[in-house]
């Protein structure tokens, strides 16, 4: 609905010598620059708000990261700390482990996303939709719950595959470690390849198919027109997708933690964490905070000027269809690749947990009388440890997500509905927690709000605002987008006819915004009820959460318990992501029955596309 005309009209009283002075339907006069809109003291102070909330979330603990930083033992401010980055053995080692770690998991997630992307988008192979919609449940199955799968898989004493094939070809030794480099490498590639597949999949999709087809009417190959039009078009999709998994391997505490630990091998954020242990040496986690932040800052505005604004110019009128690759007899080794990474990456890792979750002991081979149906259920969900855990995440992850909406919703109507200069800064700022990872933000908070005057250290009140500011970037980018198709005639037209601000937003804007509120927020839980990286440098036992239940669990070797917290994890994860997916799936006012777009390209769709 457009409420909005060519200005004719006039304002009663007026002065006809100043209406015929202006320009052209009312505008200021030729040669004069438009007057901009003085901000009102209600949009001065949601500003401030705004600001405020910011500052608490992220700014004030990055700002306490970097002050710890030049902090000397005495008190004093030194540059000294730095030296350390040179010196420390253990600090050295762990930032070359981060460096291989990262460099190998970006190998393996082109090697897994990029075919990937290829078959499901540009082939005619079966079940394409159901292969991308595995990809996009990925999210849903925490990186660490994965690796306690594969520990049960892969452990080099009791793994099970391990031990089947040592049995079937009398081997001695078993033939595969979990617990090395590789196996971590290993394990992050079979779940972030999708921060590959996903900005890939949607490039290709985007894709002028003239483009393709006029290269090949001029006699170029198939290859030719893969090497010279197709790739430089989804070349900026595919660098910033391996910039992502490259950030995300190198600070990833979880998978890590749980699979160098029996070998002592240790990157950047288990590091910080041992050094967070008592008595905790705060300085010195701060001085690794420090380079961390700004070489990610770096990764992350490379990427945005590659695909920030997702404007690939090509030439062409009427969009056509793309020209479809025919496998024939090769559409089954292409299948049975989808498949394999759909094995690899849900259906053994969490198969193997939910088998144990049923196991009386892991020393014994499976059989009924080692069968027990809800005998570790009932020990999970039996002790008062565990079922606090469990509310407190659920608290925990519902009060992060509304705060993190609350602010959200908040930036969106600053952005959209106010012209101050200063709401460029308003977008910018809502990502940066995409820049600090979880140790970080955790450190910061530790050292702002734990001691006093604050005393939060241990509380559930510290996880809450850890929460919230983690949740802030997602939450934007969805919200951002929703207030950006709504107009602000409609608003407009309700306070014309004397409707507060609160009434207008509770009984139109909400209401418009019910479908990016709710993907936004269903999103959100499954991320934050699962939480590990921040919960485990704030977890002191008297806040614990499921995530720090079961880390602690898997340290204990407790793995038949593991299994059954992990199922739980695992379904309530599960349920809400794919409400989400129908949800982001479907436009406003559309029946769930009529939505057709794939989940992957919903998720994909960046803040700056879709606004």
């Amino acid at each position: 609905m457009t409420l909005s005309g060519p200005a004719t009209s006039t304002v009663p009283g007026a002065d006809p010598r100043e209406r015929s002075a202006s320009g052209p339907a009312g505008g200021p006069p030729p040669g004069r620059a438009p007057r901009r809109r003085r901000s009102t003291g209600f949009e001065r102070a949601m500003r401030l708000v705004w600001v405020l909330a910011l500052l608490a979330l992220v700014g004030y603990p990055i700002a306490q990261v970097f002050g710890q930083s030049f902090v000397a033992d005495d008190g004093g401010l030194t540059l000294s700390n730095y030296a350390l980055l040179g010196t420390e053995p253990l600090l050295l080692e762990a930032i070359r482990n981060s460096l291989w770690i990262a460099c190998g998991t970006v190998l393996g997630s082109l090697l897994i996303g990029l075919p990937l992307a290829w078959f499901t988008v540009r082939t005619d192979m079966p079940m394409r939709r159901f292969f991308r919609g595995s990809a996009v449940l990925t999210f849903a199955a925490p990186s660490f719950i994965a690796a306690l799968g594969w520990v049960l898989l892969l452990g080099p004493r009791n793994g099970v595959l391990n031990t089947t094939l040592m049995s079937i070809f009398g081997l001695e030794e078993s033939p595969f470690d979990i617990f090395t480099p590789w196996g971590i490498i290993f394990v992050l590639s079979l779940f972030l390849y999708p921060l590959v597949f996903l900005p890939v999949s949607a490039a290709l999709e985007g894709i002028d198919p003239a483009l393709e087809q006029a290269a090949a009417s001029l006699g170029a190959s198939r290859w030719r027109v893969l090497r010279t039009v197709t790739f430089p078009v989804i070349a900026p999709a595919l660098i910033a997708g391996s910039i992502l998994v490259f950030v995300s391997s190198a600070i990833i505490f979880g998978p890590v933690a749980i699979l160098g630990a029996p070998t002592g091998f240790q990157t950047i954020p288990t590091v910080l964490l041992s050094l967070m242990q008592f008595p905790p040496r705060i300085e010195v986690a701060a001085v690794i905070s420090v380079p961390i932040l700004v070489i990610i800052a770096a990764l992350l505005l490379i990427q945005r000027k590659l695909v920030g604004g997702r404007k690939f110019t090509v030439i062409g009128g009427k969009p056509g269809r793309q020209d479809v690759t025919h496998l024939g007899a090769g559409r089954y080794p292409a299948v049975a690749f989808c498949v394999a990474v759909v094995v690899l990456s849900l259906v053994m890792p969490f198969g193997m947990l939910l088998v144990t979750s049923f196991r009386k002991a892991l020393g014994r081979p499976l059989g009924w009388d080692n069968f027990t149906l809800t005998g570790n259920y009932e020990e999970v969900f039996g002790r008062p440890l565990i079922a606090a855990a469990m509310g407190n995440s659920f608290a925990l992850a519902i009060g992060g997500t509304l705060l993190a909406l609350a602010v959200a919703l908040l930036a969106s109507w600053l952005v959209h509905r106010t012209k101050a200069r200063s709401n460029a800064v308003i977008v910018g700022a809502m990502a940066a927690p995409l820049a600090f990872p979880g140790a970080v933000l955790g450190i910061g908070l530790i050292i702002a709000y734990a001691a006093q005057p604050f005393g939060l250290g241990g509380t559930l009140t510290i996880l809450l605002i850890a929460y919230t500011g983690s949740a802030l970037p997602l939450t934007f980018a969805y919200v951002h987008a929703g207030m950006g198709q709504i107009g602000a005639e409609v608003e407009e037209a309700s306070r014309s006819l004397g409707a507060s601000w609160a009434r207008t937003w509770r009984r139109i804007t909400v209401p418009l915004l019910r479908p990016s509120l709710l993907a936004a927020g269903l999103l959100n839980f499954v991320l934050l009820f699962r939480e590990l990286e921040m919960s485990v440098f704030l977890y002191t036992g008297a806040n614990p959460t499921v995530a720090t239940v079961l880390y602690n669990l898997a340290s204990e070797s407790l793995y038949q318990r593991v299994g059954a917290l992990s199922v739980v994890i695992l379904l309530i994860n599960i349920v809400v992501t794919v409400v989400a997916m129908r949800l982001l799936d479907r436009k406003p006012g559309e029946s769930p029955r009529r939505s057709r777009r794939s989940p992957s390209v919903a998720l994909n769709t960046p803040p700056e596309e879709a606004a």
